[in-house]
């Protein structure tokens, strides 16, 4: 974990050099993604990324199977009076989840503020290494971000909960686990969104995630009821 820790800050100030660089004639708000920002009508906005999070030791017992990195593609598009849609697909191969959202945007200065609210279908099935399991359900996102823009980067911190409407998963096609309507905690994510090269953006950022259901390890079959604190390192490219 330590050495995880001291890479993902020295890639975070290193990157600092390439908007040192490249930030003149910019406005690093109108090209950050997580940034809540004024979007045209119809305009739209891609991120591609990755992220890995370091899972509870008592939970997983297989690195190699329960470690792959989290794959991610987010779009927004601009609607009116400063609203957005928010769509996004996350991937480990063994797990996917689909989500939609929308946020209003309130910019003051150089602080913004957004209010959203999304909803997610995930699903997921394992056959190799003995496993016989599925997964399926969704799961509510309301969240709130507040993003501060510097003259040659933007910081963003995101708020949300995370409420399991319904979710079903089986073994060897026996029901092992259905809730509905659960409150599985909450997560913070802070991010440093930075011109790389000419429009394209950096975005790399820590998500710290306080849950009884993280859903990248449902195949880890935990039975604690009991909130996880999981790390999550994310870097991305702004489209």
């Amino acid at each position: 974990m330590k050495i995880r820790t001291y890479f993902f800050i020295g890639f975070l100030l290193s990157a600092q050099l390439p908007g040192i660089i490249f930030a003149q004639g910019f406005d690093p708000a109108k090209e950050s993604f997580l940034y809540p920002q004024r979007m045209q009508q119809g305009s739209i906005k891609y991120l591609a990324g990755l992220a890995m999070a370091n899972l509870p030791e008592d939970v997983i017992e297989s690195d190699d199977l329960f470690r792959a990195p989290l794959f991610k593609f987010h779009t927004l598009y601009g609607l009116p009076k400063n609203f957005q849609l928010e769509g996004s697909v996350n991937s480990n191969i063994v797990t996917w989840q689909i989500a939609l959202g929308a946020k209003w945007n309130y910019v003051f200065d150089k602080f913004s503020f957004a209010i959203g609210y999304d909803v997610a279908y995930l699903f997921g099935r394992l056959k190799q290494f003995g496993f016989n399991s599925s997964i399926k359900g969704w799961m509510n996102y309301p969240n709130i971000t507040a993003g501060y823009k510097f003259s040659k980067f933007t910081v963003t911190a995101k708020g949300e909960l995370v409420i399991v409407t319904s979710l079903t998963q089986t073994a060897d096609d026996l029901e092992v686990r259905s809730d509905i309507n659960t409150f599985s905690g909450y997560a913070l994510t802070v991010v440093v969104e930075q011109p790389l090269w000419k429009e394209n953006f950096l975005l790399i950022g820590l998500k710290i995630n306080w849950v009884k259901f993280y859903y990248p390890q449902w195949a880890a079959f935990s039975t604690f009821d009991r909130l996880f604190f999981i790390p999550e390192f994310t870097v991305g490219f702004v489209l």
